[in-house]
């Protein structure tokens, strides 16, 4: 579900852009969106498979309210919680170990978004942009089962900084309050996909 995922959903939009209709704002002044998604790639574990290696996808949750009217378009302020974390785990039956390394990384982001659908002029679809400024922790943790006459030591780390990124995005809602979206980037995961209600 990579690079064919996110052509169809550019191919949707294309879509959705030759309907003739009326133009209608899909995010107007007040209006509150909250989102719970599951990322797909990252550059968190990207090249690492193989045997004993267990990736969970990035788990995130975002927040937009509509601040008003910005140009030709609408714009929003939020925020965006992400997580992911890559193990890997394996048992040497000759020496008697098991090594077992965990890594964990949690996004915690500001982000404002631009909205504009005159476009497509869809009242069911939603396209924006935006950016988020981020803190970012990451963590390593060696939990390995060494032989008993082993003598190293056992290496945990754990950084954190702040960056920049930017995302593209839509929403497709089913009624008025319930949809779902796509959002493509770089904040916790290349493409996240998941369900948005706006209340």
């Amino acid at each position: 579900m990579g690079s064919n995922t996110i052509l169809k959903f550019f191919g949707a939009l294309a879509l959705a852009a030759s309907i003739p209709a009326a133009a209608v704002a899909q995010f107007e002044e007040g209006d509150n969106v909250l989102g719970l998604g599951v990322g797909i790639g990252g550059g968190y574990g990207i090249g690492f498979t193989g045997t004993g290696v267990s990736q969970t996808p990035a788990l995130g949750v975002h927040f937009d309210h509509c601040m008003g009217d910005l140009g030709s378009g609408t714009w929003g302020l939020g925020g965006a919680i992400g997580y992911k974390s890559l193990s890997y785990k394996l048992d040497d039956p000759f020496w008697a170990y098991t090594t077992d390394y965990k890594w964990t990384y949690l996004t915690i982001g500001l982000r404002g978004t631009w909205h504009y659908n005159e476009w497509h002029g869809s009242d069911k679809f939603d396209t924006y942009g935006g950016l988020m400024l981020a803190y970012r922790s990451a963590s390593f943790k060696d939990n390995s089962n060494y032989p008993n006459n082993w003598t190293g030591v056992k290496y945990t780390w754990s950084g954190s900084g702040v960056s920049f990124s930017g995302l593209l995005g839509a929403r497709y809602y089913f009624t008025d309050n319930i949809g779902a979206f796509a959002e493509v980037g770089f904040g916790y995961a290349v493409l996240q996909l998941g369900l948005a209600a706006k209340f």
